[in-house]
């Protein structure tokens, strides 16, 4: 979670790489927060795509942008590593470094809160849903509950912060709406499983469920009729059938 005034510590740790200088780690710094500004961007555009065309794929779409905050976040926190790592040579540079870290971090929150209560306010009203949309709003919903918390930080106070708090309550309303409409697919497995929700779910049972495992193949076939006559042999076929050869049959086809 990010910070909003981290406190300066009184002796830098020891670097991953002693080998690199100060000039490479400012570099190294600059070259993720440049990144993290280009997935920002990126992201917004796969909002914007997932919002065209809600009905027709558009789960697909929106789980393109999710996965897309996600590496976000993902490298944020790598950033911010690197930032409790620089030495102390980078003094008047990190603190800079730390706030246009949190503008991102914010910017990113923001945006997903945002293209995630465009997204599902239209997909909630969708008629037809697709097969597998209880497994997939499940994954989206932990998602959704995941980024919240970064709501709860001092950074995220005042009614901007309390409004974020209530959108993102009302998206996972949405998507737990949604998940209610449409069944879970069914359990093909051995053994219960845990569902998105959190529910245990059933395997399917067959006709051979309650015997051991190995007894069902095992199990004698149905007696025939006494009046039924058994089934004729199969007629062999010439050009597929086996014949036993021996040396003697070679030692002949060779003297004539």
């Amino acid at each position: 979670m990010m910070r909003s005034n981290p406190p300066r510590r009184p002796a830098a740790p020891p670097a991953p790489n002693p080998g690199r200088s100060a000039a490479q780690r400012q570099r190294e710094i600059a070259t993720l927060l440049m990144r993290l500004d280009a997935m920002l961007k990126q992201s917004a555009e796969l909002a914007q795509t997932a919002r065209e065309r809600v009905s027709v794929g558009g789960l697909a779409r929106y789980r393109r942008f999710s996965r897309r905050v996600r590496d976000f976040f993902a490298l944020a926190a790598l950033t911010q590593e690197r930032l409790d790592a620089a030495p102390e040579e980078m003094e008047d540079l990190i603190d800079p470094m730390t706030t246009a870290l949190e503008r991102l971090h914010a910017r990113m929150v923001v945006q997903f809160v945002e293209g995630s209560a465009g997204f599902f306010a239209s997909f909630a009203r969708v008629k037809a849903l697709p097969i597998g949309t209880h497994e997939m709003c499940g994954v989206e919903l932990r998602g959704v509950l995941e980024i919240r918390k970064f709501l709860d930080d001092p950074l995220y106070e005042g009614e901007r912060g309390q409004a974020l708090r209530a959108e993102a309550d009302r998206i996972a309303a949405l998507i737990r709406r949604v998940m209610d409409r449409i069944p879970p697919l069914p359990d093909f497995g051995d053994e219960p499983s845990i569902g998105p929700r959190g529910t245990l779910n059933s395997p399917l049972k067959g006709p051979n469920a309650h015997m051991p495992p190995g007894r069902a193949a095992a199990r004698p076939a149905a007696a025939r009729p006494a009046n039924m006559p058994p089934p004729a042999p199969p007629a062999p076929n010439p050009s597929t059938e086996v014949r036993s050869l021996s040396l003697d049959q070679f030692e002949d086809d060779e003297e004539e």
